[in-house]
């Protein structure tokens, strides 16, 4: 319903007696009423109501404390829009914010620690709203503004060395989700020697979420610069691409290694699963080297047979390593299962044991790969059907097709 008339009947922190140009009266206490303004809008009930800020902020918290987040972010709503100089803006902007990330509604979280660090960009008491704005922009996708936003508190003076650590955490996962890779290698490690040089009670725990996942995300930087290098002919490039590729991987798999040594819930559970598609992706980037055009069919037969042969250790390290991963999930885990990290460690280990077991996945992948196919798509339903009705095909062709004609 539409609001009608806001009436803010005292200025709440400011709020004095009209100017007088005579004292108040001997004996008399002269005295100034805080008091909170209100709002009147039309009633269901009756022409129209009041609602007391206050007591609107408390009906919001009982709404938050009672799981009503819709009720809690609409009354909180309230107060920010026709309250901007209520003592309960803050804590009302910051509340609906609240709200919005129960309600998973982000671009409205957005909205609200924004208003929040936009308005009061230098009070100690929005600090937490930085932070809380940055996850929520992580979930809308907008990586560049969180980047912008951690350089900006990371520029305020006075932050304690835990803000300093997350802060430099957001920006170095907002520059991997950019690209940039050597960039957030650097956001990490720079996570990790400022804790290492701060003081020892300021320190922050080696085995807290935000140093575990700062070896882990180092480890995830040099992953992705391994899989970017793509072997190609000549032979001596490829052969120079893959020694750099083998040094990156080295470097990937020893922090993952760190990140897994602390078992940490989540960061080690993933740093497990990461380590197993290290190996896989090492062989998935092998297996599609370019090959050579002027290979004849029983040449290329040959020639994927001898390949399967020496990079066979790579995909029985990543079963050994996603079979070591799930058993540790359940010492350290109470309902390991429920897991996004440890269900994804499941699935890409039946998948290996199935492509180790089965010469027709075999000849399906190399199928792809002659067809300049991305392998992960093997593993797809969808490109399993079109595989099957590609073989059906040719099969049903060939079948058709005079002896005499295939002379």
């Amino acid at each position: 319903m539409k609001l009608l008339v806001i009436a803010a009947l005292f200025a709440l922190a400011a709020c004095t007696p009209n100017k007088r140009t005579d004292p108040p009266p001997t004996g008399v206490r002269s005295e100034t009423l805080d008091l909170d303004p209100m709002l009147i809008r039309p009633s269901r009930d009756g022409p129209t109501e009041s609602i007391d800020v206050g007591e609107l902020f408390d009906r919001a918290y009982r709404s938050f404390s009672n799981r009503r987040y819709e009720d809690s972010a609409a009354d909180y709503e309230l107060i920010v829009r026709h309250f901007p100089e209520s003592r309960f803006f803050l804590p009302s902007a910051y509340n609906a914010g609240l709200s919005y990330e129960k309600l998973e509604r982000w671009a409205d979280a957005v909205r609200m620690y924004r208003t929040i660090v936009t308005r009061f960009p230098d009070n100690e008491e929005t600090t937490d709203a930085y932070y809380r704005l940055a996850g929520a922009l992580e979930h809308t996708g907008e990586y560049q503004a969180v980047v912008e936003l951690m350089t900006q508190v990371l520029l305020r003076r006075g932050i304690s060395n835990f803000d300093r650590v997350e802060a430099h955490v957001r920006r170095s996962n907002a520059l991997l989700q950019l690209q940039d890779y050597e960039g957030a290698a650097d956001g990490f490690r720079t996570a990790i020697r400022i804790n290492e040089d701060a003081p020892a009670e300021e320190r922050v725990a080696q085995s807290s979420h935000y140093i575990v996942q700062s070896y882990f995300g180092i480890g995830r930087a040099y992953h992705h610069m391994v899989s970017a290098i793509r072997l190609v002919l000549p032979p001596e490039r490829m052969g120079e691409d893959l020694k750099n590729k083998a040094e990156l991987f080295i470097t990937s798999q020893a922090n993952y290694i760190r990140a897994l040594g602390f078992h940490h819930p989540q960061w080690s559970m993933a740093a497990g699963y990461m380590i197993g598609r290290l190996y896989e992706d090492f062989h998935r980037d092998i297996f599609m080297a370019e090959i050579p055009s002027d290979l004849g069919e029983e040449h290329l037969a040959l020639y994927f047979e001898e390949l399967r042969k020496h990079i066979r250790p790579l995909m029985e390290r990543a079963v050994q390593v996603y079979e070591k991963n799930l058993s540790l999930s359940k010492r350290i885990m109470r309902n390991p299962e429920e897991n996004a990290w440890v269900r994804d460690t499941q699935k890409h280990l039946d998948r290996l044991k199935a492509y180790l077991e089965d010469p027709e996945t075999q000849r399906r992948a190399e199928r792809f790969v002659l067809a300049g196919r991305d392998l992960q798509a093997m593993w797809e339903p969808v490109g399993v059907a079109q595989d099957g009705v590609f073989q059906a095909l040719l099969s049903a062709k060939r079948t058709a097709t005079p002896p005499e004609a295939m002379k």
